[in-house]
């Protein structure tokens, strides 16, 4: 089956698809051809329904669009439009497409997405993000301390990080990794980093576009103890998508309340809390101001989530009544 992959830059969307394929790959023989598709814009989205050179029309088999992301969708349904008179097809938005969403065979998207019980009949709904599923049973005393980048639904503020991932250097990890990209980060909190790595010989910082973040999800999958900040809910799926306990970190004052970005993100995330699945570490400032970190765990035992064998079982039932 050949596969036309439609990219944009972003490593949440690319990771989600990339899961995806592998599980498919299983069942399947893919053939692969990655198209960059530009960020979105006035002019780039009006270039996207403009004529083009044609892909290769597949004379034999099944071809398969798929993409996640707002700019891969008007190029996914412009080649499906092109090719659908020469070649077996099936289009597959991953992530809620804002328009033409009916033209597609099948959209992939999270539930918070479709909060009504009805859902349209070529959507399939999973839980929070795509990511590989881990069997791996993890190391005692390993953790990981996993760091989003720059968000519209919660406020970082580093001093709640500095000060709760210094406690966890002290008496709870033997390894500890923390990854994100350097760029993203308030100075102050990427100076803090760097003092951290100097005073704890149990701490190592991985920067996600260094060549050492290719042991990123090794790490994620063999740690015990993951904490993640709630502002990527593609990390926090990655990390209940393995065995061990997932935390998700306080990184903003409690008493704020945020009225910037979607709430469904924060929802979708507070679900997870109020069920268990999810462990919480906040700080809390009792009357004589002495700052306490309290922690609640998840409930015990818990099975990674598979949302991605799910999603693929799907889009394979398609693949069969295709061929």
């Amino acid at each position: 089956m050949h596969v036309y992959w439609f990219q944009d830059s972003k490593i949440g969307h690319l990771n989600q698809v990339q899961a995806l394929l592998d599980e498919l790959s299983k069942e399947n023989e893919l053939v692969i051809t990655k198209i960059h598709c530009p960020e979105r814009s006035v002019f780039n989205w009006l270039k996207s329904f403009l004529p083009s050179a044609p892909i290769e029309n597949q004379k034999d088999g099944l071809t398969l669009l798929i993409g996640a992301g707002h700019s891969t969708y008007p190029q996914i349904l412009k080649t499906q439009k092109a090719l659908k008179q020469t070649s077996s097809l099936l289009s597959v938005a991953i992530l809620k497409p804002s328009f033409n969403a009916n033209d597609f065979d099948l959209i992939c998207a999270p539930e918070h997405d479709y909060p009504s019980t009805k859902k349209p009949n070529n959507v399939h709904a999973f839980k929070g993000s795509l990511a590989t599923t881990s069997l791996i049973e993890p190391t005692p005393n390993k953790g990981i301390i996993g760091l989003g980048g720059s968000s519209k639904h919660y406020d970082l503020i580093a001093s709640l990080l500095v000060n709760k991932s210094s406690m966890f250097l002290q008496h709870i990890l033997i390894i500890t990794f923390i990854s994100i990209t350097l760029e993203e980060l308030p100075s102050s909190l990427n100076q803090a980093i760097k003092d951290m790595t100097e005073e704890f010989q149990n701490f190592t910082f991985i920067d996600m576009e260094s060549h050492e973040a290719k042991s990123f999800q090794e790490d994620l999958q063999t740690s015990e103890l993951k904490f993640v900040t709630p502002d990527s809910s593609n990390l926090v799926f990655e990390a209940l998508s393995c065995k061990g306990k997932t935390y998700v970190m306080q990184i903003e004052r409690l008493v704020r309340s945020k009225t910037s970005g979607s709430k469904k993100i924060r929802n979708a995330i507070n679900a997870l809390v109020a069920n268990r699945q999810v462990g919480t570490l906040t700080i809390n400032t009792p009357t004589q101001g002495l700052k306490v970190h309290a922690m609640e765990h998840p409930v015990a035992g818990l099975e990674p989530l598979a949302e991605v064998e799910k999603t693929a079982y799907v889009i394979q039932g398609l693949i069969n009544n295709k061929i």
